[in-house]
């Protein structure tokens, strides 16, 4: 039981999951916390500017004039969340303040309230902070931590009153409005969320290892061990007795359970029906249609890589496979094998191999992982003393990094600038020697470097004269081809051997497979409507060769008009989003197009003088976005909202 695959897998995926566990949740905390203080600060920046240009048309000369004031600082702060706000007239010289008004949310303690009414004079308690605010300083945040709060603190000049002795607006700072935020009573509701959210993912986790162990159990580790015991069974026998396979589903496992049932009734059928002779014939044209139902297509492509490949069997069937594979973390895992023997046995030996490569790499193993576990799973069953040359390898978009593990195959070739041999170490053929180490390497690609996998039925073709192809030939093909990409290259070696050979008979399949690195597609990013797709973005925008500052208020009107698409434009489906950022000429231009219903995020922006906290939707995020932004357009045209932002940035370089 110690040694079975599904307690390894099961183990595994438990320290795997615990650990990501453990980081997701420590970095969760500490990205959730810091935001949470910014947008505390954010919302008492915002209450204090508000409530500086609402007034105004105050005479901060009258404390009478104040009277009714409270209501409206009231209302901000039930509106905003906000602690406390209050109305200050300092003295710059004594440094004395003189409350005006004041107001105050929930959470406000009332020794604090009873402290700050209007007409107190606290005197000497003018701080720095609030002389800059008094000099011209637009704003200026501080935390204080006294007797009766910890509290963030915003201070903002009120740049005009109205002076009743004038009876006109006069443009001198006399006052200020200073908006509190207590941190404790924000910490306090944020902690609480926190530990609902993290007891919902370990129990999540918990489900999810049950379920997984569930059905790995009987849709891995349970058929796999039907099929290997069948396959033992039909390999010893000859063929004599095969129980016929259950196939359910349509994965993997169930097409070679009914690869394996058609498998058994064409030779049934070709035994009762055929002489010895033609019964030789059957078995080589049902081992070329094992080897060829279980390749897979000669053609793949995604927005990462191009492969192409080929396969031209020999008369005599051999045992070469190839194999690749978008796997769900977005890798490419890829491989080419060679059986040592020919016909049905050799057939079905490959057809083992390809099914086990195809369940290690879905498992997320690495190359010299797959091999390991690939080579104890064919040792152990292989009565004929087979063995198989197998090179892995896994190609991450996301580093451009390809690992790669060889097991006694022909070296591969890298095509770039220069042609580069994978010589690296060389691990022993699979399916003769159990618990054997595969060494493991790493090489980064470029844009447009090509990866060359093929078996020995390439470099070992013969002419009528028992020429050999070798590999000078092939190095030379590989040297003039490579900018015909991974098709070209294929195709002219195919063509070569084909010219070579002259119609010599071909003893050894030729095998190749070939996997082109895709160039990066600019500066557009087509990405699905869902909020975590956000980074992506940021990333974009983060490789800018901009100011912080400029990259951070880049970051927020992104962040604001995606997560509004993902809300608004999608309201019931997910859909997608196509994003252009361009700088040029001084100026940085992001394109949202989408799909959904029409949308026009900046109509009906709002004037902050009108904003109503209890009613509007979304109002504060909008107008903070399209205050910030220079210029911006939107239509709706072939069925997509279009909306363009320009934000200059001549001054901010």
């Amino acid at each position: 039981m110690r040694h079975s695959v599904f307690w390894k897998i099961i183990l595994g995926l438990t320290i795997v999951l615990t650990l990501a566990e453990t980081g997701v949740l420590i970095f969760l905390y500490q990205y959730t916390y810091d935001h949470t203080i910014k947008d505390s600060t954010e919302d008492i920046k915002f209450a204090a500017s508000s409530s500086a240009l609402a007034l105004e048309t105050y005479d901060p000369d009258d404390l009478n004039d104040f009277i009714g004031c409270e209501d409206y600082l009231n209302g901000v702060c039930s509106g905003l969340g906000i602690t406390y706000l209050y109305v200050l007239k300092p003295d710059i010289e004594t440094k004395d303040e003189l409350y005006l008004a004041r107001g105050w949310g929930g959470n406000a303690s009332e020794e604090y309230i009873n402290h700050r009414y209007s007409g107190y004079l606290a005197k000497g308690v003018l701080r720095d902070e609030q002389i800059r605010v008094m000099n011209g300083e637009e704003c200026v945040v501080i935390h204080e931590k006294n007797e009766y709060d910890d509290t963030l603190i915003c201070y903002t000049p009120v740049k005009k009153h109205w002076s009743k002795a004038k009876q006109t607006t006069v443009n001198e700072i006399k006052s200020m409005v200073c908006a509190e935020i207590s941190i404790k009573s924000v910490l306090a509701n944020f902690n609480q969320k926190y530990l609902n959210l993290a007891a919902t993912i370990v129990g999540a986790t918990i489900v999810i290892l049950i379920l997984t162990g569930i059905v790995l159990y009987f849709r891995v580790s349970k058929p796999l061990k039907r099929i290997s015991g069948r396959m033992k069974n039909f390999v010893s026998q000859k063929g004599a007795f095969f129980e016929k396979l259950p196939v359910k589903g349509k994965d993997e496992i169930a097409e070679m359970s009914n690869s394996f049932n058609n498998m058994a009734e064409d030779i049934d059928r070709f035994i009762t029906d055929l002489s010895e002779l033609n019964r030789q014939k059957a078995e080589l044209n049902i081992a070329k249609n094992i080897q060829r139902g279980l390749l897979e297509k000669p053609d793949f492509e995604n927005e990462n890589v191009t492969i192409n490949a080929s396969m031209v069997a020999a008369k005599i069937v051999g045992g070469d496979l190839y194999d690749y594979r978008a796997l769900d973390n977005g890798n490419i895992f890829v491989s080419i094998a060679d059986v040592s023997d020919k016909g049905v046995t050799a057939a079905l030996f490959m057809a083992r191999a390809v099914t086990m490569l195809h369940q290690y790499a879905k498992l997320s193993y690495s190359p010299s992982k797959i091999l390991y576990e690939y080579n104890n799973s064919l040792a152990k069953h292989n009565p004929n003393l087979m063995f198989i040359t197998t090179f892995a390898a896994i190609y991450n978009p996301k580093t451009k990094v390809l690992t790669y593990s060889n097991a006694g195959h022909n070296v591969p070739y890298i095509i770039s600038d220069t042609l580069i041999k994978l010589d690296d170490e060389i691990g022993s053929a699979a399916g003769v020697f159990e618990d054997e180490a595969y060494p493991e390497f790493e090489i980064k690609l470029n844009d447009g470097d090509m990866l060359f996998l093929y078996t020995d039925g390439v470099t070992d073709a013969q002419n009528r004269d028992g020429g050999f192809f070798g590999e000078e030939t092939l190095e030379r093909i590989l040297l003039e081809s490579k900018s015909s990409g991974a098709k070209g290259v294929v195709n002219a070696i195919n063509d070569e051997i084909k010219a070579f050979v002259s119609g010599a008979e071909q003893f050894d399949d030729v095998t190749m497979l070939a996997l082109q690195i895709n160039s990066e597609s600019g500066n557009r990013l087509h990405l699905e409507a869902k909020t975590e797709n956000l980074v992506k973005i940021e990333d974009k925008i983060s490789a800018l060769d901009l100011s912080e500052e400029m990259r951070v208020q880049l970051n927020i009107i992104a962040e604001e008009i995606f997560v509004n698409i993902c809300s608004y434009s999608y309201p019931e489906t997910t859909g997608e989003v196509d994003v252009i950022i361009e700088n040029e000429n001084g100026k940085v231009t992001i394109t949202f197009e989408d799909s959904g219903i029409p949308f026009n995020q900046g109509e009906n922006v709002i004037d902050i003088e009108d904003y109503d906290s209890e009613n509007a939707v979304g109002g504060l995020g909008r107008f903070i976005t399209f205050s910030m932004v220079d210029d911006y357009s939107y239509e709706r045209k072939d069925n997509k909202n279009i909306l363009k932002i320009t934000k200059n940035i001549q001054e901010n370089v």
